[in-house]
């Protein structure tokens, strides 16, 4: 009997004792599974809060104009391009909003689809369209994956320029001449670079976000814009690559003036023009006394008829009532070599 009554004491006092180790074998395991939650939370929160830091770089703000889907691309809240779509887009029904989860931006625009800022170069969430080409938030969208990269990898803003791109044909059906007829369009482009890498083309478009109305002003402005808004570098002046464009002759409103024109020969043969050439008596050549050099103008003897067209190559003549010197060759045509003066209409053509 008294063993057992021991063997009882014995299990009520192992029962009392296993008790509290149990307990604190489950608030150990407990502290550790809640440790392990805080480090993923944490964790999940710093990337979190350095996307947005790269988003911010870049906004895309959706809306519409005079019919056409457009996207404003912004950097650093400073609007750079307005990238618009080919054609009007009134019968379509969109959402309205900044393509990115920013404040501040408020006015009526259009959204097609659902469209997130990538940021480190990665593009999310566009949606898949056989139009995806001519979308101007799709295309905005590509533009900003770019710039965040650059800004994200620090770099050298000095290195993006900009030139001019030969221009291309492109075949406009024309509806209301002919069905089957097609225009000919030669659509002006340009580049926007770094270290020879295409950022943008500026085009009919892709445009300066508060457009010049002037191709080659946006392309630079926007630019400049972009050397400023990616590294603070300096801004350059002039495009690439830019051919010179003929002077346009107006065919209306050409300046006219008539007077008295002389001539003058081979006493002064050898001796230099005012541009520096040397003179040639018989060559299709004339001096006044204000108009730019290479300037081409018709000369018309008002006595008889006969006119030439001459290049103004020399200053003069400085004698009250004449307004222009012309050459002895052209003297000849003009009927005025005896003379040696005679009324004539000058008529400015250009250059």
């Amino acid at each position: 009997m008294n063993i057992r009554y021991l063997l009882t004491i014995a299990a009520v006092f192992l029962s009392v004792l296993g008790s509290p180790l149990k307990g604190h074998a489950q608030t150990v395991e407990n502290n550790v599974s809640s440790t392990q939650n805080l480090v993923r939370v944490g964790d999940y929160e710093v990337g979190k809060q350095n996307t947005t830091s790269d988003t911010e770089k870049t906004k895309i703000y959706a809306h519409s104009i005079q019919g056409r889907q457009a996207a404003t691309f912004y950097i650093r809240d400073i609007p750079v391009l307005t990238f618009l779509s080919p054609n009007s887009t009134s019968g379509e029904q969109t959402k309205v909003g900044t393509v990115q989860t920013t404040e501040g931006l408020s006015s009526s625009g259009q959204i097609a689809g659902n469209y997130k800022v990538a940021s480190a170069g990665s593009v999310k969430d566009v949606s898949k369209s056989s139009q995806l080409a001519d979308d101007p938030v799709h295309r905005a969208t590509l533009l900003a994956a770019q710039i965040n990269n650059l800004i994200k990898n620090n770099a050298d803003a000095t290195q993006i320029s900009v030139s001019w791109k030969p221009a291309k044909s492109s075949s406009v059906n024309n509806k209301v001449q002919d069905k089957d007829a097609t225009v000919k369009n030669q659509l002006e482009r340009y580049i926007i670079k770094i270290n020879d890498q295409e950022l943008v083309e500026i085009n009919d478009t892709t445009k300066l976000a508060d457009s010049t109305n002037n191709l080659a002003q946006d392309a630079l402005q926007a630019t400049n814009r972009l050397r400023r808004l990616i590294g603070n570098a300096a801004p350059i002046n002039k495009i690439a690559n830019l051919p010179k464009r003929p002077q346009q002759i107006a065919s209306r409103n050409r300046l006219k003036f008539q007077g008295v024109a002389s001539w003058y020969g081979y006493y002064w043969a050898g001796n230099k023009t005012a541009n520096g050439e040397i003179y040639n008596p018989e060559g299709m050549t004339a001096a006044h006394r204000t108009l730019p050099m290479g300037t081409k103008v018709r000369v018309t003897n008002t006595r008889n008829g006969k006119s030439v067209i001459l290049r103004i190559n020399d200053r003069g003549p400085y004698i009250a009532g004449r307004i222009i010197d012309v050459s002895l060759g052209a003297a000849r045509i003009l009927g005025m070599v005896k003379s040696g003066l005679a009324p004539v209409r000058v008529e400015v053509l250009g250059r």
